[in-house]
């Protein structure tokens, strides 16, 4: 099942949170107060010692009404992503008209924690403004594209470690060449789109990492071993034409039910992107659990079982520089919308609990983080 509107869904008011930390609780009574952040190392540190990072997405209300999770933001975290700020329904809502100051605000906290960020993402074919959508066609799509990106990518040039240039590209049921999704900037542009955009990011901001992001590729069933059939085909295509694209950044939305996690065949996939020469990203680490029973220590450690066989098969690749989770905390996740839980209780899919509390999960992730080999 494809997470595409997962982002979007995340786009809720800061009046909500009270609202989201008590449906975090895992039944009737109310939710415990915020735990302290521990005086032990974060996931950052675990991975900082073994010269990779350790990051999270980060919802933008959080940045104004939510002090308990930035408390562990801080500590947890080494680099950070906007969940929707640096899209461009956020970025450019009309024609001419850019708005940064969610974006920046985002940078500012970044900085005075000595924290990077990821800019996620210049080329999309959801969160786009509906002006856009109405005015791209062939004659006007190439310089819609290179402009954006070159308006976006210069703002922030050399201040972003990486730039997901594309993201989700890959969808073969639709038939095109290399399995691309058919998306408006495909039946605009055709498959050179990329070509465009990884150009025109590679002029603006060229210190920054250049990434195609992508999901649907974790597991040995037939559909996700077309999806990494072609993404590797499409890799191989772009780079033959000089195309500058540099790493792969892989989504990781997991889900601790299904069984067909095979880690020769992840660890394969990790090595043949690598042996094209790129690097690798797990960017947006969730393990969901709605197929899973409702106790809580079932769930949480089948969820840290999953996520540290599958991050194990990744990490022993020094190709791999880091990880992402697409979120700290229980207390908001995409999952809770997109795969609401038969019982109707809140998954527990990251590492921290809604009450900002480690749990298996994050246990999991520091352990693979230390047994990995330094890239």
């Amino acid at each position: 099942m494809t997470p595409l509107r997962r982002r979007s869904l995340l786009a809720a008011p800061a009046a909500l949170l009270p609202l989201a930390r008590a449906l975090a609780a895992a039944g009737p009574d109310a939710p415990e107060p915020d735990a302290p952040v521990p005086e032990t190392p974060g996931l950052a540190a675990h991975a900082a010692a073994r010269r990779r990072f350790y990051g999270s997405a980060l919802y933008e209300d959080a940045l104004a009404a939510d002090p308990g999770l930035l408390a562990h933001v801080r500590a947890e975290c080494g680099m950070l992503v906007g969940e929707y700020s640096f899209k461009w329904a956020s970025l450019q809502p009309q024609p001419g008209v850019f708005r940064f100051a969610t974006a920046e605000t985002l940078m500012a906290f970044a900085a005075a924690n000595r924290q990077r960020v990821r800019g996620h993402t210049l080329v999309w074919h959801e969160a786009n403004p509906q002006w856009l959508l109405d005015r791209l066609a062939p004659a006007t799509g190439e310089r819609l594209l290179t402009g954006y990106i070159a308006a976006v990518a210069g703002h922030f040039r050399g201040r972003l470690v990486h730039w997901d240039v594309v993201n989700e590209p890959i969808h073969p049921e639709d038939g095109p060449p290399f399995g691309l999704r058919d998306t408006p900037w495909l039946r605009a542009l055709g498959p050179g789109y990329l070509d465009l955009a990884f150009h025109a990011c590679a002029a603006a901001d060229p210190g920054a990492l250049r990434m195609i992001n992508e999901f649907g590729v974790d597991y040995a069933i037939d559909w996700q071993q077309r999806r990494r059939d072609k993404l590797l085909e499409l890799l191989a295509h772009l780079l033959a034409r000089g195309v500058p694209v540099q790493a792969v950044g892989l989504q990781a939305h997991l889900d601790a039910g299904e069984r067909a996690l095979n880690q020769t065949v992840l660890a394969r996939f990790v090595a043949d992107i690598a042996s094209l020469g790129l690097k690798v990203v797990v960017t947006e680490l969730d393990v969901r659990d709605d197929g899973l029973p409702a106790d809580i220590a079932v769930r949480d450690a089948a969820v840290a079982a999953h996520a540290r066989a599958w991050l194990d098969a990744v990490l022993a690749n020094p190709a791999v520089l880091g990880v992402l989770s697409w979120g700290l905390s229980d207390r908001r996740s995409w999952l809770d919308q997109r795969f609401p839980r038969a019982d109707g209780l809140p998954q527990r899919p990251l590492p921290l609990d809604a009450s900002l509390r480690r749990k298996p999960l994050w246990s999991a992730i520091a352990a693979a983080l230390a047994g990995a080999p330094a890239p």
